[in-house]
């Protein structure tokens, strides 16, 4: 018998041949069928949650918008996190195999370690979706199908904004289904990364500060003679060693000879002075505001400080505190763009959400500084472009 079936396979007659492709044939399709129906099967809600510790982001995603909304349209858990079709769709699913390695490896078992986790699975949801230009979002929310007109002023702004600079869905949504992370950790890597990138580069005729900066009147010096606030620029006037020796230039307003601001009528902090330091400063020429009636002085003031801690252009600097701003304020809100308030209006904006902010003092100092000069009336300038 098995020398038959040897030689019916070594020789198969066109019969055979016809009966091996059917049977393959056959296979095929009940093989895509059976992956068909696997897959479908783990496209549902019900599915997702099956794992008790999907029960978190289940909970979190039914009080929002795209649970409960009054269309009576529901978003899906794979409408926003498997595309819907083609190898896209084939990759999410593989890569969601890891879900099941987690699942019998507690990784995310309890609400303590869900909470531990968050951030990281956050990140990589929104770098996925940066990578894609948030294909999924856009299964459903396309620019064509917008009616601009309609929508209120900011969403209308910052839509247009993105059709024009190529921004994505992910960019001012994030926390739009789920609990934002704590986001002072992913703030404080993308601040050490600035830093470093700004102490590999050599500084040209300006630097920029990444921080609040003590500054001396001499080279060396213990006692601090004022602080110069994050995003202040410098003209460097000498380098010795480890120190610089700079010039910080602004204007003050009369009474308050302590603050150089960065421009006229305009309270974006630069530096602040000492009081036997503001002898020490060089003075121009008085202007008074005609809308105001306020008295402002041209001044600069020759400094020391240590090559620390700065920045050889500012872009770098704008751009992580446009970061941290989009991040953290998205998660109430969309937020405004910079020119919907002037300058010293977004004093009182931020000031009045700070309390809901995760923003440190610091961070909150530099997102305030970058507002204001990108503001409405921002004022021109190479340290404000």
């Amino acid at each position: 018998m098995l020398k038959k079936v040897w030689g019916w396979l070594r020789r198969p007659s066109p019969l055979a041949w016809s009966a091996i492709f059917i049977f393959g044939v056959a296979f095929a399709l009940v093989s895509l069928g059976g992956v068909h129906t696997a897959l479908k099967s783990t496209s549902s809600n019900k599915f997702c949650v099956s794992c008790h510790e999907m029960g978190t982001p289940y909970e979190e995603y039914a009080q929002t918008v795209h649970f409960q909304n009054t269309s009576g349209v529901r978003a899906s858990c794979t409408d926003c996190h498997v595309p819907a079709e083609g190898w896209p769709y084939l990759e999410a699913k593989i890569r969601a195999s890891k879900d099941l390695y987690h699942h019998l490896l507690g990784t995310i078992d309890t609400p303590e370690k869900y909470e531990e986790h968050r951030l990281s699975m956050a990140n990589t949801v929104w770098e996925r979706m940066q990578e894609n230009d948030s294909l999924t979002c856009r299964s459903c929310h396309t620019f064509d199908a917008m009616t601009l007109a309609t929508q209120k002023e900011e969403a209308r702004m910052r839509h247009m904004e993105a059709q024009q600079t190529g921004g994505t869905c992910i960019d001012c949504h994030k926390g739009i289904a789920h609990k934002l992370p704590d986001m002072s950790q992913s703030f404080a890597r993308a601040f050490d990364a600035l830093r470093e990138d700004a102490a590999e580069a050599d500084l040209g005729e300006h630097a920029y500060t990444l921080d609040t900066l003590p500054f001396f009147l001499e080279q060396g010096g213990e006692q601090a003679a004022g602080q110069l606030l994050p995003a202040t620029q410098l003209e460097i006037l000498q380098r010795e060693s480890d120190w610089l020796h700079a010039k910080v230039s602004g204007w003050r307003q009369e009474g308050a000879e302590s603050i150089i601001y960065g421009a006229p009528g305009q309270r974006i902090l630069t530096a602040v002075m000492a009081k036997p330091t503001v002898e020490k400063a060089t003075v121009g020429e008085a202007q008074v505001l005609p809308d105001t009636g306020q008295t402002w002085i041209p001044v600069s003031l020759d400094i020391w400080l240590p090559k620390e801690n700065l920045a050889p252009n500012i872009e770098p600097v704008w751009s992580y505190a446009r970061q941290i701003y989009n991040d953290d304020c998205s998660s109430c809100h969309v937020a405004h763009m910079p020119d919907h308030f002037l300058a010293n209006q977004w004093i009182g904006q931020l000031k009045a959400k700070e309390r809901f902010t995760q923003l440190t003092k610091e961070q909150n100092r530099l997102v305030l500084k970058f507002l204001q000069y990108h503001a409405k009336d921002a004022p021109s300038g190479v340290a404000a472009r």
